[in-house]
């Protein structure tokens, strides 16, 4: 009221009335351009699809599953001897086969949300090869998967243990409503093999030397396969292997069965399922065609039932990051593809295998090996899975302890007898949950940074046009998505609408790591009351799929104003026309 009195009062002068009509107008202009601005900012309700909805456990843990750390709870320490032989086939507080697999299937029936277990084929003796799927089972859009798989080596019995810890830790921190476990199981599918050498693994209470598969082979050449001539003599809990004063090696302690001199040089089985791969299969160093050698590659690559079981089932998923276990060595270390002279890594790969390793030895404190020369093999896992495209392919060396691994000096026979296999290979019963601890965090690091896709929309209207901003990312920190990316969407249920464009199918670019690509899709809007179904697929050979559908309507689409500026100009020319008026 006061504004107005002060317009018509003719006792003010031009100029004043010139002035108090420019301030209210300029006070309607800014009052309006906040209104607008506010409902612009308001009226954006995006429409934005999270990876996946909160699915928060339902349940409690189960009480009747024992987990594996209350399983070694009171585990004996070290036993005089090799511990495989002491303990006999039971091996101790180990799993053998029986309980392996009386552990996977109660896993599967106490906790089936996101526990599948299954078989890939049998060994040579037709024990099932078991693998485990670790993901949410109530989220069925396909994921990225992930390998993780133990015991290629017979001997090397503390991996089968690192897998059952790895799966009974993420079981327990997905039902005690842990988010980065959760989302984990939402967007990535694990397979775990925790043993893959089962019919080797199963002889070393007979023989802890026992590294190759068991299928029979003569490898000394008398028509007889397989002599189990190995014993422990003297009873002192150690089956020696014994060498002359060169270090050759001569026989074990047993029994000579076949009275040809020497004890154990037909030990059971014969190929190393490690070096039976099909990537430069056979070359040397680092296999041998030797039939008594410890790392005798087979006769031809996956000449054997678990490498050939193994191959169908890899050749029949989409890994990008695997894990293969293994122990054994002086030191605990992280190995790579391309150990061979001359390597085969991509060279861009290079950098990522250092990054990601890097991070791997902080997180384990195991060392790193990666470098071309340091450790060569042929015919070996890794090589094999980053050559038939899996990205990130480690072996993770879990243990070594070479200071168990002695020779002692017989100064009547002057030979050399060695002992302690088991122990240079697998901690005690007492460290086996700590060394599962030191090593878990590597194998989550190797889940977690498998590459998925996550997509958001934005449905935006301008005028009569309705354009749906479709943004896909990959959250990983350190890898790639490893392929180009290809998104198909169909418009579904349409009523009022239509496509811009004819194309449905669009190729996108590789996402590097912490990237992302925007596509917009555009339709015609031809009745008030229009709806749209679109459903939109991403895909990429090595990151899963992301399959959604959406359904817009027009209260849920941001309608983009087109009027603000041609209402801010019409303020400005009415303000400018008032003021010449009064001139």
């Amino acid at each position: 009221m006061f504004l107005y009195s002060t317009l018509i009062n003719n006792s003010y002068s031009i100029e004043m009335k010139k002035t108090y009509l420019s301030m209210s107008l300029l006070t309607v202009l800014i009052l309006s351009s906040a209104i607008v601005i506010i409902y612009d900012v308001k009226s954006k309700f995006t429409v934005n699809q999270t990876d996946f909805p909160d699915l928060s456990p339902k349940v409690q843990i189960r009480e009747d599953y024992t987990f594996l750390w209350e399983e070694f709870e009171h585990a004996p320490g070290d036993q005089q001897g090799d511990d495989s032989v002491v303990f006999g086939s039971s091996f101790g507080p180990y799993h053998n086969y029986s309980e392996l697999v009386n552990k996977l299937k109660s896993l599967n029936t106490t906790f089936p949300e996101i526990i599948e277990v299954f078989t890939i084929g049998k060994t040579y003796f037709g024990r099932e090869i078991y693998c485990v799927l670790i993901t949410n089972e109530s989220i069925r859009l396909p994921k990225t998967e992930v390998l993780i798989v133990g015991q290629h080596h017979a001997q090397e019995q503390i991996n089968v243990e690192n897998a059952l810890y790895f799966i009974d830790k993420v079981v327990s921190e997905f039902f005690s409503s842990s988010t980065t476990i959760q989302h984990l199981l939402n967007t990535k599918a694990i397979y775990m093999i925790p043993s893959l050498n089962i019919d080797g693994a199963e002889l070393m209470s007979q023989n802890p030397w026992q590294r190759k598969i068991a299928r029979p082979i003569d490898e000394d050449g008398d028509g007889i396969e397989d002599e189990f001539e190995l014993q422990d003599v003297n009873k002192d809990g150690y089956i020696d292997r014994i060498s002359d004063g060169s270090h050759i090696f001569v026989g074990h302690e047993g029994i000579d069965l076949d009275g040809d001199g020497r004890i154990g040089n037909d030990k059971p089985g014969g190929v190393d399922p490690n070096r039976n791969y099909a990537y430069q299969f056979g070359k040397q160093p680092g296999a041998s065609d030797n039939l008594s050698a410890w790392n005798y590659h087979g006769p031809y690559a996956f000449s054997e039932n678990c490498t050939a079981r193994f191959r169908d089932f890899v050749l029949q998923r989409n890994f990008i990051t695997a894990v293969s276990l293994h122990s054994g060595m002086d030191y605990t270390m992280i190995l790579g593809p391309s150990t061979l002279e001359g390597g085969l890594l991509r060279g861009e790969d290079k950098d990522l295998y250092i990054n990601t390793g890097t991070k791997l030895q902080e997180l384990t404190g195991f060392s790193l090996e990666i470098e071309e020369g340091v450790y060569p093999l042929s015919g070996v896992w890794d090589d094999w899975m980053y050559s038939n495209g899996t990205l990130l392919a480690f072996t993770f060396e879990t243990y070594g302890n070479p200071s168990m691994y002695n020779a002692i000096f017989n100064a009547t026979t002057g030979n050399y007898h060695h002992r302690g296999v088991w122990d240079y290979c697998n901690p005690p019963g007492d460290k086996v949950i700590e060394n599962c601890v030191q090593t878990f965090p590597g194998l989550l690091f190797m889940v977690e940074e498998a590459p998925y896709l996550s997509i958001q929309t934005n449905a935006i209207r301008e005028g009569e046009k309705l354009l749906i901003h479709i943004d896909i990312s990959n959250p990983s920190s350190y890898i790639r998505t490893n392929c180009s990316l290809v998104l198909n969407w169909t418009a579904s249920q349409s009523v009022g609408i239509t496509p811009l464009d004819s194309i449905r199918t669009l190729s996108l670019n590789e996402l590097n790591a912490k990237s992302n690509q925007e596509i917009v899709i555009g339709f015609t809007i031809d009745q008030p009351n229009y709806n749209l179904g679109l459903k939109l697929c991403v895909s990429g050979s090595k990151v899963g799929t992301i399959l959604s559908e959406y359904t817009f309507n027009p209260s849920q689409v941001t309608t983009k104003s087109t009027v603000s500026i041609p209402y801010f100009a019409l303020l400005g020319f009415l303000v400018f026309v008032l003021i010449k008026k009064y001139d």
